[in-house]
């Protein structure tokens, strides 16, 4: 089976915040499944001690996860991380390696310049 390329986004959220950030995530999701090349998305809560709300999108290539960063629509994820009081974590698991947000304004930059 051939690797996904997988984006993930982790948030500590304070428990007011955690309904109206979940919704929102799990609004995204819904819109995320049925594009080409997605092979999953999901979003988790964990309110254990700190509210933790994790958002995964999984590609079958990376020319589909760079599609969806290219996108209007990844505008909604961009002003979610900006929304919330501290920062989240963000991830990309890619072929060969690992990536922070810097992959997502390589490829944004990108698609500015072509």
């Amino acid at each position: 089976m051939a690797a996904t390329h997988r984006m993930t986004i982790e948030w500590i959220v304070p428990l007011g915040q955690l309904r109206p950030i979940n919704n929102a995530l799990h609004s995204v999701a819904a819109d995320v499944r049925p594009l080409p090349g997605c092979v999953g998305c999901s979003v988790s809560t964990d309110i254990g001690n700190r509210g933790v709300v994790r958002y995964v999108e999984e590609w079958s290539s990376e020319e589909d996860l760079k599609s969806r960063l290219r996108s209007r629509a990844f505008i909604q994820i961009v002003t979610l991380m900006e929304d919330t009081t501290q920062p989240p974590h963000i991830e990309f698991e890619l072929s060969r390696e690992r990536r922070g947000f810097d992959y997502v304004e390589e490829v944004r930059g990108a698609e500015i310049h072509d």
